[in-house]
């Protein structure tokens, strides 16, 4: 394959022809990397392999981790939310801004569909089968106000352009819908494959592969790149969830045009121009790896600051106020009902432990501005998820500059920038 194949439209003025992408197969390839790049995915490789033995065992960490991958994710596709509002659909429960919960829900569906690639990417002796893609897929859109059902391999022509454009206008159309069960089966054979690839590039060519299939009606970028997390967990066991679109996200474009030289490739399968193609993405992604690390650690860093901090504190260990806290651990804006039901304990008791934490800066009151609602808040959780960019940005600069900076030393920059901001 390898080539464009013709198809017709049907347009305003009748059948129009275009002309949809159809790539090789990636089961038996294995692309020679340049130099550059491949000292990119040895470096990138080796913090991967560090970070699980440096990460501390914090389950607040873990479910920020998560939520992070979910949310940013989302974000590349343009759907834009923060985990203060995810918390408070989660924890409030109330009638909220319609526009605003549908991007919530979408953002949930990523972290439930990241989340389960995981755990796909666990059981290494089992073959990624096509029912798995699907119920990744299913993961993400349950809930949502899909026009389809999901879950389902499209049965229609794809093609991504701006809204509403027709597959004469796109900027890539997808391979026709009779050969993505075909494309899906090959892709998953060369994911199941115990091999020498390195991880990252194994990662990186099955999300490119994925990408250019797009077998779904829509999801096809969050679905994708929770299929690198399942790549990555099946060649690396230990790995941690980290958030590789938080990298992605603020280099967005430059994520898109390292997909495109792939899209367009005809010719030969095992020519270096092909590989060449193939490289570009690995290259790009081995950046965003190492970049994705760099934050975490620094993430890592805030919370057990933080969790030391509250040490400090000195609560009685079956008290409300430690209940509450180690709760709003797992879900930072929450209101009183929700987190008397989550430790179990009476809304006065909850109350009287909430103003404890009030007072000693542990954490913040403040009241939603849609339903009137008192909320309350731990600022260091929303912080490193909901001011992550400029963090990411010192994350990126150290990294193309070729600096090594300490946890320590990127969250001491990113606290200068937040207090001249």
């Amino acid at each position: 394959m390898g080539k464009y194949v013709e198809r017709t439209y049907d347009g305003v003025l009748g059948p129009e022809r275009y002309e949809a992408y159809v790539p090789h197969g990636i089961g038996d390839w294995n692309p020679e990397m340049g130099e550059q790049t491949t000292q990119r995915v040895n470096a990138a490789g080796v913090r991967l392999a560090g970070l699980a033995v440096k990460l501390p065992q914090h389950h607040a960490l873990t479910w920020c981790l998560n939520r992070s991958e979910g949310i940013a994710s989302s974000d590349v596709e343009g759907i834009s939310t923060t985990l203060r509002s995810l918390s408070l659909l989660e924890s409030l429960r109330a009638e909220r801004n319609r526009q605003r919960e549908g991007r919530d829900v979408q953002a949930l569906g990523a972290v439930r569909l990241t989340a389960h690639a995981r755990t796909i990417g666990n059981s290494t002796d089992t073959p990624v089968k096509v029912a798995d893609l699907c119920e990744m897929h299913r993961r993400l859109i349950e809930g949502t106000a899909a026009g389809f059902e999901p879950g389902q391999l499209r049965t229609d022509d794809i093609w991504v352009g701006a809204t509403g454009a027709t597959p004469l206008e796109a900027l890539y159309v997808a391979p026709p819908a009779v050969l993505v069960g075909p494309l899906c089966e090959d892709l998953l054979r060369y994911v199941s494959a115990h091999d020498l690839r390195h991880p990252l590039v194994k990662a990186a060519i099955a999300h490119l592969q994925f990408e250019t299939v797009h077998p779904f009606p829509d999801g096809n970028g969050r679905v994708g790149r929770a299929l690198i997390h399942c790549v990555l967990k099946r060649c690396i066991p230990a790995i941690p969830p980290l958030p590789i679109s938080t990298a992605v996200a603020e280099h967005k474009q430059r994520y898109f045009r390292a997909l495109r030289p792939y899209q367009t490739y005809t010719g030969d399968p095992d020519s270096e121009i092909r590989a060449a193609c193939g490289e570009a993405f690995v290259s790009f992604l081995a950046d965003a790896v190492s970049v994705a690390c760099d934050y975490t650690e620094a993430v890592a860093k805030a919370i057990t600051d933080m969790q030391a901090r509250w040490s400090d504190i000195n609560l009685r260990s079956h008290s409300s106020a430690a209940a509450s806290l180690k709760a709003m651990s797992t879900m930072p804006a929450a209101s009183i009902g929700y987190l008397s039901k989550a430790t179990d304990r009476s809304a006065d008791s909850v109350r009287r432990g909430l103003r404890k934490l009030v007072s000693v800066g542990a954490v913040t009151e403040t009241l939603d501005e849609e339903t009137g609602r008192r909320v309350f808040e731990v600022p260091e959780i929303l912080r490193v998820v909901d001011n992550r960019q400029s963090l990411l940005r010192h994350c990126w600069q150290s990294h193309q500059d070729g600096v090594s900076r300490s946890p320590a030393e990127l969250v001491a920059e990113w606290d200068r920038g937040s207090d001249s901001a």
